[in-house]
């Protein structure tokens, strides 16, 4: 095979044949350590099939797959679990479509994924926005505590719902269950962009799920922590929710997602969800021992902080550390000469996904390999730890609507030149996806500031200008 000819094939083979330890999603782990799924993929050119006599129709399931979301409702403790092939920002899109109709006022943290905004634009929705909290020490996202939504209630009292992140990209989790009853005492929906918990449902161990919690519907990416295909999620609906507003949701779910579903990812979500079930809880007993094992021997390495306690309110299968070292740096080191691969860096701090799919020996070379880093590297080693603060806009205002900025006036500057200026488009470090300027925001100093250091580093930064040191602005 000319692969010469087939770019993206060969840079997905080197990568393979590189046999790196994968901390980053998806949570197969490329299929290796599950048994099962050897069987989907011995199958899987055979179960790449269409809405044929027997094999159920995905957007109106009356057979195979209606019988597969039964289970998996009772696996995610729903009133109603919907799988979609297309991603949880289908999800997101589904359930602020079914559940607000246009000129809604929506409450929401800022640090939402990039789709949630997507959404609230298309569909004509006003974004209030919750005051954003950090981590005091490692200024690092927090979610909202219940006295934040009581306080933005009292001033945005119009409001229809409340969106919120939990467990965010750091394994921080909100506490739902107060806040859904302080929501449902007033008849407002909590809507949970649970993306990152979809392993919650199969531990005790780990924080309850926002339908445990209370929400009235959540999204999940099966693919982000479980054995899943790549896109495959879930939409989860509460028994909160009358049958009419499940029909719009599901309406939605049907206007954004494929009509052409794939039926690999369907049966990797349902092998999924077997699995987890029968195993999920020994699987997740091992992984969390070994997890506490290895933040004890990454904590021994001089200035290695790791974050986060083993609490209700944290994801412990999340591991977030900070070193003297740029992320960005760290995680380039431990590809390159390691072959380990983390999920995403944010100024001095590494996130990494734990797997209970991940190899004993992977788990353990983590330590060595960043202790080795250290040893390679010891006079940058040796530096105080940079401060770094992510910063959203202070005015938490948006001067127009997200959809309105397409059709004015706009042009592209130097990004150093930018303070004052309305952006035009979204600027987004990816992973994680949550926006760092929305269309209709204006720049401020500390914006241009913490932009031009990114712009300046390993390319995370998603823009759509078209010159890297660029931003595009209103005229």
């Amino acid at each position: 095979m000319d692969m010469e000819k087939r770019p993206l094939i060969k840079a997905l083979e080197t990568y393979t044949k590189e046999e790196t330890s994968r901390f980053h999603m998806p949570g197969h782990r490329n299929g290796k350590t599950v048994p099962s799924l050897a069987f989907l993929q011995e199958h899987l050119y055979d179960f790449d099939v269409t809405e044929i006599d027997g094999t159920d129709h995905l957007h109106y399931p009356e057979e195979s797959i209606k019988a597969s979301q039964i289970l998996l409702a009772k696996a995610m403790g729903s009133k109603e679990s919907c799988y979609c092939v297309n991603g949880s920002t289908t999800v997101n899109y589904a359930m602020i479509f079914g559940l607000l109709k246009p000129g809604d006022e929506v409450l929401l943290e800022r640090s939402c994924h990039q789709s949630v905004f997507q959404a609230l634009g298309l569909r004509g929705l006003k974004p209030r926005f919750i005051k954003p909290q950090l981590d005091p020490e490692w200024a690092l996202p927090l979610p909202p505590a219940l006295t934040d939504i009581q306080e933005a209630y009292e001033k945005y009292p119009m409001i229809k719902a409340v969106i919120l992140t939990s467990p965010n990209y750091y394994g921080k989790v909100a506490p739902l269950k107060e806040i859904s009853h302080f929501l449902k005492m007033r008849g407002l929906y909590l809507i949970v962009d649970e993306a990152h918990g979809a392993h919650f449902a199969f531990s005790d161990k780990l924080p309850p799920t926002a339908m445990a919690m209370g929400a009235h519907v959540s999204s999940v990416s099966f693919h982000k922590t479980l054995p899943v295909l790549t896109q495959g999620a879930v939409l989860n609906l509460s028994e909160d929710l009358q049958e009419s507003e499940r029909s719009r949701i599901r309406h939605y779910l049907r206007v954004f997602q494929t009509s052409s579903p794939s039926y690999t990812m369907l049966v990797s979500m349902e092998n999924a969800r077997a699995l987890m079930e029968e195993e999920g809880e020994a699987l997740y007993d091992q992984l969390l021992g070994e997890a506490r094992l290895l933040r004890e021997q990454l904590a021994r390495i001089p200035q290695v902080e790791v974050y986060g306690n083993e609490d209700a309110f944290t994801d412990a299968a999340r591991l977030v550390i900070r070193t003297p070292l740029p992320g960005e740096f760290l995680m380039g080191e431990l590809r390159k000469k390691h072959r380990i691969q983390a999920e995403m860096t944010l100024g001095n701090s590494v996130v990494f996904i734990l797997s209970p799919f991940d190899r004993k020996e992977d788990l353990e070379r983590l330590p060595e390999a960043i202790a080795a880093v250290r040893t390679e590297n010891e006079e940058l080693w040796a530096g105080p730890v940079s401060p770094f603060i992510l910063h959203y806009s202070e005015e938490m205002e948006l001067l127009y609507d997200l959809e309105e900025i397409l059709f004015l006036e706009q042009e592209e500057i130097p990004v150093e030149n930018a303070f004052g200026r309305i952006s035009a488009e979204t600027i987004t470090p990816y992973p994680p996806g949550i926006p760092l300027i929305l269309p209709g925001e204006r720049i401020g100093e500390k914006e241009v500031g913490l932009l031009v250091e990114l712009f300046q580093g390993n390319g995370i930064l998603k823009s759509a200008s078209k010159s890297k040191m660029g931003i595009t602005v209103l005229k």
